[in-house]
């Protein structure tokens, strides 16, 4: 897939692209910087995407992102992204993209496996210095006998 610039799509990763006849770009009049100027032109970029209908992840990927960003995800798997912050839809446009692309990035990284570790012998001890001293709190609060008074 070519696109007018010659590219084959956006590149989210070295050597991966999401095509550009998935990604759906529709401007719309919005709020935010701009006055009236904003009011009246349709400077807000709406991005949507797909998950399950693209051709630019391999199914595991697909799966991975429906499971674990599905609040992020419309009902049918679409992302959407609203980019307004700038008066330029140009500048809105690439605003959007870039938020895209650090999404889908950051979505698909490699989690690192947590590498159990022990305590160490000084924070033991200050756990049992911590139990040992609430216990004697605890103990301290009980009731007292009037005999010797």
């Amino acid at each position: 897939m070519e696109s007018p610039d010659g590219t084959r799509g956006l590149c989210w990763r070295e050597d991966r692209w999401i095509p550009w006849s998935e990604i759906h770009l529709r401007q719309q009049t919005r709020g935010g910087p701009g006055g009236q100027h904003s009011n009246r032109s349709a400077t807000a970029v709406e991005l949507r995407w797909s998950v399950t209908n693209t051709h630019g992840l391999t199914p595991p990927e697909k799966q991975r992102l429906l499971k674990e960003h599905i609040s992020r995800l419309g009902n049918e798997g679409v992302l959407r992204i609203l980019a307004s912050e700038e008066r330029s839809a140009s500048r809105n446009r690439q605003s959007a993209l870039e938020r895209f692309k650090d999404w889908l990035s950051s979505s698909l990284k490699k989690k690192k496996k947590r590498t159990a570790t022990r305590p160490t012998l000084s924070s033991k001890h200050r756990r049992l210095d911590e139990k040992k001293k609430r216990s004697r709190i605890k103990k301290d609060r009980g009731k007292f006998s009037r005999d010797g008074d």
